[in-house]
């Protein structure tokens, strides 16, 4: 009867585990994207910077992100707004969910959380201005 339960348990081991350590597929993130964000804007040097999207203290934006290439967790895309048109790059984490992009200026942490929405932080500091934003990016289809 030992014998039976120890075998009972190390089979149920050995199956959950190989469900444990299974690799999530990398999601496919290649497409339009439209974005709503809400961002604070520090001013320095009058006026903005080349790549700032928001002209307000308190400010709103509407905007486009175009992921054009992927390729693993390697990311591409352009970020275009009324204000500036920039390119970025990123890399999808260890986890499947979790994005991190650069661009010109600054940096942007992502998360999954749909499979068509995508939640963000942004922020930069550059010579003319700092901003601090809140995004979320919906799939278009």
């Amino acid at each position: 009867m030992t014998k039976k339960i120890l075998g009972v348990l190390v089979l149920t081991l050995a199956l959950g585990t190989g469900v444990c350590f299974a690799e999530a597929e990398i999601p496919n993130l290649v497409g339009t994207w439209t974005t709503q964000s809400e961002a604070a804007l520090l001013t320095k040097a009058g006026g903005t910077g080349e790549w700032t999207h928001h002209s307000q203290e308190f400010s709103t934006l509407s905007a486009e992100l175009v992921i054009t290439r992927q390729q693993g967790r390697v990311i591409y895309a352009t970020f275009t707004s009324k204000m500036a048109t920039e390119p970025m790059a990123g890399v999808i984490g260890w986890d499947n969910k979790t994005i991190y992009f650069v661009d010109h200026d600054g940096f942007t942490d992502a998360t999954i959380v749909g499979k068509d929405k995508i939640t963000c932080i942004y922020r930069h500091v550059g010579e003319k201005d700092a901003v601090a934003a809140a995004g979320v990016w919906t799939r278009k289809k």
